[in-house]
């Protein structure tokens, strides 16, 4: 099921580009060129990376990240993939739990400054999107903890 979606997105991607420039819409070779800012996301230790395979969602226990990302699209606007979220389900404790594997496909957005960095910007939101399996998102309904199991979900990164 992602393949298709990926292989339309692929092809796309390549044909878009290549019909700006049988439209002459690509800029001539004598204008001058500006250069955008470099889109990254950071790490754990807050050092800016671009396609990353793996990031951490959770910084503090690595409990929830996303592993083995194939990007299919890196731009200003947005970047997007597909990979594999782990998750911890933290039961008994943390220390003690199991980790749960969930297909994913991300999609990176927002914009903010890199500290030290002013050739570069980073994503500031992720969005996950399940196609298969879910991971269970809890939240209190009339006072009592019910487990919900969304499509997708939103997060900072």
């Amino acid at each position: 099921m992602i393949s298709g979606r990926i292989a339309t997105g692929a092809i796309a991607a390549l044909a878009l580009p290549g019909l700006g420039l049988g439209l002459g819409l690509a800029g001539s070779a004598g204008a001058a060129t500006t250069h955008s800012p470099r889109y990254v996301v950071l790490d754990c230790g807050l050092k800016p990376q671009t396609k990353p395979g793996t990031i951490v969602l959770t910084c503090a226990d690595a409990g929830i990240g996303l592993q083995g990302l194939h990007w299919t699209s890196w731009t200003s606007e947005l970047a997007s993939g597909y990979g594999t979220e782990w998750e911890n389900d933290c039961k008994p404790y943390c220390a003690a739990g199991h980790i749960h594997h969930y297909p994913v496909l991300a999609m990176l957005w927002g914009s903010a400054s890199v500290q030290g960095h002013p050739a570069e910007r980073r994503y500031t939101r992720v969005t996950l999107v399940y196609p298969g399996a879910r991971p269970p998102l809890y939240t209190t309904v009339n006072g009592k903890v019910v487990a919900t199991y969304p499509v997708s979900q939103t997060l900072p990164v």
